[in-house]
């Protein structure tokens, strides 16, 4: 019996954790030369992860700007 419940308790947790994972954000910035990417269960930190990453491979002068999220 504690086995049963201990399974259906992983499999549920598994499950949400599953679910959470799939409503995270994705976004993509790009520049002239570089591109970058973020993800995050909130949209305005996968934005900052996406331009972040995307200004480190830019050179100076350059912009980076966000052209996909979802």
């Amino acid at each position: 019996m504690f086995r049963k419940i201990v399974l259906a308790t992983t499999v549920a947790a598994s499950v949400g954790l599953w679910a959470n994972a799939a409503s995270a954000w994705v976004c993509y910035a790009h520049s002239p030369v570089a591109y970058g990417w973020g993800s995050s269960a909130y949209l305005g930190t996968a934005k900052t992860i996406a331009l972040r990453q995307c200004a480190v491979r830019t050179p100076r002068g350059m912009v980076c700007v966000i052209t996909n999220c979802g």
